[in-house]
């Protein structure tokens, strides 16, 4: 598994990094497309050589974007 990073919008327009773990892109983006995020950017790479508690600093888990902030699902 690799450590991905996107930049996702929500139905309001509000943007938001999130990070998870997925073995290709494609499965983070289907991941982030089933808790209802539009995705806007592939971002892993310019995170690349940051370790998980810098990216955790300024990054959302999936289930921190649902659970913890003001996120408005695509239906």
């Amino acid at each position: 598994m690799q450590t991905r990073i996107a930049l996702i919008a929500d139905r309001s327009g509000r943007y938001a990094h999130v990070w998870g773990t997925a073995p290709t892109w494609d499965q983070f983006v289907d991941q982030l497309e089933d808790a209802g995020c539009e995705v806007v950017e592939d971002q892993t790479e310019d995170w690349d050589g940051c370790s998980k508690d810098e990216i955790a600093e300024d990054c959302l888990t999936v289930h921190q974007l649902l659970n913890d902030s003001d996120f408005m699902p695509h239906q």
